[in-house]
């Protein structure tokens, strides 16, 4: 058996400086990102909650379909990770290239994926408007579905390596962009046609082409990028080294659907209650979404570390790093939860002059609250775990809190009467926490052994 590691008071804060070195530039351009859509419900709030509605059913299909391709393009960190930390420079280069190739038919998915979602969509139990606003703001998104993929095959290069600075910075710059393509084109400024709900998707692609630019030239012209060349000699298909990419990245991408699917679908389920209760929704999952991005920066840099360590042959380090991010991330849980309590009044206020939506957002944000506390340890274990390449068994894990126990437990509370009087909105939100909290003890228990195994794999090699 291997003893459990405990940290020192001088190791914790070493290794808190070099978790937070990595994460946080992660966390602001994972906030700059997120910021993309919360500025975008942030305008459609400032017309009326049935555009805020619309917009939020849009941005939860695009978030299934983009969830799905992060989740199999996040593979490429880790793996790039190894080879940075074993310093095998070319097959750095070789897994960049064959990402490229894999993001051109994700591409074509996106797009007939975006269409089913406009079929979607027109089904729906919603007033015409609400479809109309909502249909339109998709359209934009076929543009955007060409230079996503593609673009996160630079970010996770960039991460895989711990080059964050450039993401960090281009991110911040996209923000800005949307944020000001956003203010002229919904409300048509500066003698733009004012397009509403749909001008913010088009500012939202716009901002992503830049992304994608930026990061070409980037990788051509920085001086950090030079030594993996990563243009040079380029490729041909390889589907041996495209499998190895997919068959980490298929099951990360399930386990990120397991969990924010669940977030993504509730909006669709509760559409037929009124634009009200989405548009409640929208601003609370919004705020929630941009305060959860601390615990997934934490975890995005638990990935890079321990594959970086796991890389160089130290599990026993990647254990205590793993311990450390663990403290780290329920502290800022802890103070994220405190400041959606005390502002929430501030945060219904801002998103909407509607009184009955802000009475139902300021509802929802003590729910929040409580959801943040739990779901940091889910998240940073699943980081964890994607740092020692392990996805099947935490994917079963988030199948089976999310979907098999909770979801239909959710359902019928929420949408029926076969048990209680339906709880609408609340029902899902209580089963958000269940199902977080299940999930997390299963990822805790997972990652204990992993780590453990992987040290005794390393001394019997001794």
């Amino acid at each position: 058996m291997v003893p459990i590691i405990k940290t020192t008071k001088k190791g914790f804060v070493s290794y808190s400086n070099e978790i937070m070195k990595l994460a946080g530039p992660l966390i602001i351009s994972q906030v700059a990102i997120i910021g993309i859509s919360v500025t975008d419900i942030y305008m459609a709030g400032q017309l009326d909650s049935e555009t805020l509605a619309a917009v939020q059913l849009s941005i939860s299909i695009w978030n299934i379909l983009s969830l799905a391709v992060v989740g199999l393009m996040v593979a490429n960190s880790p793996i790039i990770g190894g080879f940075w930390g074993s310093s095998e420079y070319e097959k750095v280069r070789s897994q960049f290239q064959q990402c490229c190739w894999l993001a051109f038919p994700i591409s074509i998915l996106i797009i007939i994926a975006i269409l089913i979602g406009i079929f979607g969509l027109n089904s729906l139990s919603i007033s015409e408007r609400v479809a109309k606003i909502a249909t339109g703001y998709l359209v934009p998104y076929f543009i955007t579905a060409l230079v996503f993929p593609l673009f996160l095959v630079f970010r996770t290069t960039f991460e895989g390596i711990g080059n964050t600075k450039p993401i960090l910075i281009f991110n911040c710059i996209a923000f800005g962009i949307n944020a000001v393509l956003d203010y002229i084109l919904v409300f048509g400024k500066l003698g733009a046609p004012s397009l509403g709900g749909i001008g913010a998707a088009w500012a939202t692609t716009v901002a992503y082409i830049f992304l994608l630019i930026a990061m070409i030239f980037y990788a051509k012209l920085s001086k950090k990028a030079t030594r993996l060349n990563l243009y040079y000699k380029f490729e041909k298909p390889s589907m041996p080294l495209i499998r190895g990419t997919l068959n980490l990245g298929i099951p990360i991408s399930l386990n990120l659907l397991a969990e924010f699917g669940f977030f993504a679908v509730i909006p669709i389920l509760v559409a037929h209650l009124g634009a009200n209760i989405v548009a409640a929704h929208a601003i609370t999952i919004n705020i929630d979404t941009l305060a959860f991005m601390v615990p997934l920066g934490i975890a995005q840099a638990l990935t890079i570390l321990i594959s970086q360590r796991l890389g160089s042959l130290n599990p026993s380090e990647a254990r205590i790093i793993c311990i450390t991010g663990f403290k780290l991330v329920f502290s800022f849980a802890l103070l994220l939860s405190c400041l959606k309590v005390t502002l929430r009044y501030e945060f219904a206020e801002l998103f909407s002059s509607n009184q009955k939506v802000q009475i139902i957002a300021v509802n929802l944000f003590l729910f929040s609250a409580l959801l943040g506390l739990f779901d940091c340890f889910q998240m940073t274990c699943s980081g964890a775990l994607r740092g020692y390449k392990e996805a099947k068994v935490p994917l079963i894990i988030q199948v089976i809190a999310f979907w098999i126990i909770v979801f239909p437990i959710a359902y019928v509370m929420s949408l029926t009467n076969w048990v209680i009087q339906p709880l609408g909105i609340y029902g899902f939100w209580i089963g958000c926490i269940s199902a977080v909290t299940l999930a997390g003890i299963g990822l805790i228990f997972r990652w204990n052994y992993v780590s453990k195994k992987a040290i005794e794999m390393h001394k019997s090699n001794l």
